[in-house]
């Protein structure tokens, strides 16, 4: 009788996980092409005889209302408080950041000054965002809602 014949293993014989994470990130930018454009012609095509109007639901109408749940006081209070205490970090972030980026550039430390000057810039951006948050959420649910 014959033997099965023993092929020895080789590194070539499976795919390392290397190639695998390589072949998926060569096809990422293809993939994502290839959604979008699938995305755009479903979207795009519709039958000619099909009535635009036929299966469609009434518009539904909301409006905030502070009212409308139990407890929204109290959220309010409490993302007012959690703003006030992101406020103080973001501070605390910038004193920091400029103490570490004053004595790294006193004392020719290049790495720490650069840190420094990211701390800063970081929590500088962080201030923005917070502060500029609720004003921007705001625009936005008007913006979405106008486009009704």
């Amino acid at each position: 009788m014959d033997q099965p014949r023993v092929i020895p293993s080789s590194p070539y014989a499976q795919p390392s996980l290397r190639s695998i994470r390589r072949f998926v990130r060569r096809l990422r930018p293809a993939g994502l092409g290839l959604c979008v454009g699938a995305v755009a012609l479903v979207s795009a095509v519709r039958p000619a005889s099909a009535d635009p109007t036929a299966g469609t639901l009434p518009p539904v109408n909301i409006t905030p209302s502070a009212g409308g749940l139990p407890g929204t006081s109290t959220l309010l209070n409490m993302l007012g408080g959690l703003q006030f205490d992101a406020m103080l970090a973001a501070i605390a972030g910038v004193i920091i950041g400029a103490g570490v980026w004053a004595v790294s550039a006193h004392s020719n430390n290049y790495q720490g000054s650069g840190r420094g000057r990211t701390a800063v810039l970081a929590s500088a951006l962080a201030a923005l965002v917070i502060g500029f948050g609720p004003s921007l959420v705001h625009t936005l649910f008007n913006t979405g809602a106008a486009a009704q």
